[in-house]
């Protein structure tokens, strides 16, 4: 691997560049599971918006960045879902309460070892859960890969065109 492609805490100065990766990321992978005008309404404000309210804080948010020579190319971010989270109508795993609620890299750095690392500064060995597209193959591939598998959970997010998503579980690993 080369030595430009590092993970690191995110911090509050990466808020711009994180909005711009979070975007195109999102546009890259929901291509083709939500329409061209869905995707395209959602614009870098409130992507900001997201990261400012994430990181410019006192007590930041617990999600990194993997960057390519110092530009950010991509992030994961956790959290703790305490029981009867209204985020999610169906309640915590029995796997615990720790939730990756995005890891997503630019296509353009896909493959090169810096998912892999994503999700072990986020999760390290920890049970944890997350939520995923049910028609994003290539993404429940790599998360099976770490021990993931489908729990038999599922939403349906109305806001996003009624995008199906699968929550995926792994136990604590040794």
């Amino acid at each position: 691997m080369t030595p430009a492609l590092t993970v690191r805490r995110a911090a509050a100065s990466d808020c711009e560049r994180l909005a711009e990766v979070h975007l195109r990321c999102w546009r890259e992978t929901y291509q083709g599971m939500l329409s061209d005008a869905f995707l395209s309404g959602v614009g870098p404000a409130n992507r900001l918006a997201l990261w400012r309210s994430l990181l410019d804080r006192p007590e930041p948010a617990e999600a990194w960045v993997a960057c390519d020579g110092g530009t950010v190319v991509g992030f994961a971010g956790v959290r703790r879902v305490p029981a009867g989270d209204a985020t999610h109508p169906v309640p915590p795993p029995p796997c615990g309460s720790l939730e990756l609620w995005g890891l997503y890299l630019l296509a353009s750095h896909q493959g090169l070892g810096l998912g892999a690392r994503l999700l072990e500064a986020a999760l390290g060995g920890e049970a944890a859960s997350l939520w995923v597209a049910g028609e994003n193959a290539k993404a429940i591939r790599f998360y099976r890969r770490f021990g993931f598998e489908p729990d038999g959970a599922e939403d349906i997010l109305v806001d996003w065109e009624n995008l199906r998503e699968v929550r995926m579980v792994r136990a604590a690993r040794r």
